[in-house]
């Protein structure tokens, strides 16, 4: 048996300790998942912009219904030069309709408010 004093035995002890630190770190970077690429990040960011599908869904409405109530306040808009009311807010990038989620509400909040129906491709009132 090894007699060591006080001291020594502490340097060791620690020597120990960092070098089984290091030695486990390595095994558990080994261990690791495989990094993700770049493509497959998830940005945990809100959309601002739904297209008609999600809409419909977030709406509870059928994508039908959605492109309804689109196509009538469109067509009011455009035989009577002019819609009261806050519209379905949605813009057209090429084919491709794309609705903002904020305005949304807004729009929402409007058409109960107003009690707006929509019948056979038009809007009341």
């Amino acid at each position: 048996m090894i007699i060591i004093s006080n001291g020594k035995s502490m340097i060791l002890a620690s020597c120990i300790l960092g070098v089984s630190f290091i030695v486990g770190c390595m095994f558990l970077g080994k261990n690791e998942a495989p990094k993700k690429e770049q493509s497959d990040v998830t940005i945990n960011m809100e959309k601002p912009l739904l297209n008609v599908e999600e809409a419909a869904e977030y709406l509870q409405l059928s994508v039908t219904e959605v492109n309804i109530i689109i196509n009538s306040e469109k067509f009011k808009l455009e035989n009577s030069g002019s819609f009261s009311g806050v519209m379905f807010p949605y813009m057209k990038i090429g084919e491709k309709v794309y609705i903002s989620k904020n305005e949304l509400m807004n729009w929402i909040t409007e058409t109960a408010r107003e009690r707006r129906e929509y019948i056979k491709g038009t809007v009341l009132p």
